[in-house]
This record gives structure tokens, sequence and C-alpha cells, in this order.
């Protein structure tokens, strides 16, 4: 706890609302913490749309009426359903960001667990599965969503990694991870067993 009271406050942040006017943004956990002051800020800044990208729908809900009442902005956030566990849900997300979004502007991936569980998701260590594969999985599918904004919009989408230095702390967890989870979704979507 002593890094955290160590750690930088009241940061310069460099977003303007002539630079987020007309723009849209997608963040990651954002019914809680940082995800919650950046997409906060966001719509602070006057973005044409904050999607709200978090696991529980009621709490994105509730996170929406503060956004909204903090900042007297109505008509930009939108909550929509993401579970980083989930690689469908990922993989339904970024569909639904594809098919419905004209543009996006900026990814922030901030939404992690810090588990000590030993269950394993996808095969997985959990903190491995969410806070990495799930996170590079979004990322990957949307890349080409924000290289079209780029095209279209003459712009520079933002594609950003919230993370902490606990993942630093899991050596153990990374000495155990093995294979490429890609390999095994590729296979997956063909219909093919994977080895």
């Amino acid at each position: 706890m002593s890094d955290v009271h160590a750690q930088r406050r009241n940061l310069p942040l460099l977003a303007t609302k002539e630079e987020c006017a007309g723009r849209t943004y997608i963040v990651t956990g954002a019914n809680t913490g940082l995800g919650f002051e950046a997409a906060k800020h966001l719509v602070a800044l006057r973005s044409a749309k904050v999607i709200l990208a978090v696991r529980n729908t009621k709490a994105g809900n509730e996170a929406k009426v503060k956004i909204e009442s903090a900042t007297g902005v109505t008509g930009v956030a939108d909550v929509w359903p993401l579970d980083l566990a989930d690689y469908d849900s990922v993989k339904a997300f970024a569909s639904k960001a594809i098919a419905g979004l004209g543009r996006i502007d900026g990814l922030i991936e901030n939404a992690s667990v810090a588990s000590v569980s030993t269950e394993p998701v996808n095969g997985q260590n959990a903190n491995i599965s969410i806070n990495v594969i799930g996170n590079f999985l979004l990322a990957a599918l949307l890349l080409p969503k924000l290289k079209e904004t780029a095209l279209q919009m003459s712009v520079v989408p933002h594609l950003v990694f919230v993370s902490s230095r606990s993942g630093f702390e899991m050596e153990q967890l990374w000495n155990e991870f093995k294979g490429d989870p890609f390999v095994k979704l590729r296979t997956e979507d063909a219909g093919i067993q994977a080895a």
C-alpha cells in the first residue's frame, strides 16, 4: 500500500474538447476505478460516443448514471457487455463494435482481475486468461477498425493497455503458461480440434 501513496497525482491530462469532439472511445472496466474516471473524462470532453465495456451491466448502468450526473452530459455514454474471461463474449463485443460503430478513435483496455484462485479459465490461470489473452484478443479483433478509422478520418486512433506491477510478481504463473492460446482460438473458429 505504501507504493500507492507515493504515486504521482494531478498529472496533466492532454486530451481536449477539440481533440475528442465527434470521436468514439471504448473503455473496458469502465464501471469503477481508472476505467470509470477515463470514461467520465471522455464524456466531459464532449466525445460523440463512449462505450462503457463492462462484465456487469447493472454496475455499468449505475456508472453511466454517475457519469451523466457528474458531467451534465447525456446521450454519450453507452453500456455494452464484455466478459474478458469468455472469449465468445470478446468476439461478440468486437463484432458489435465493428458493425455498429462508424469509427473507433480509442480503445482503453483497463479491465483486469487480481485473482489468487487456482481455478483455470479457458485452460489458463485466470490472471493470464483475462488480463493478457482476453485483452490482446480484443485488441487484435479491433485493430482493423482502428486502422479503418485512421484511413477514413485522417486521425491517429489510440490503443492503451492499463496495467499494474502485480503482473511482474506472477513469475510462477508465467512459467506455467504453455502453448499459444490464439492457435487454439483459430482452430476452434475453423471447427478443427486443437491438438
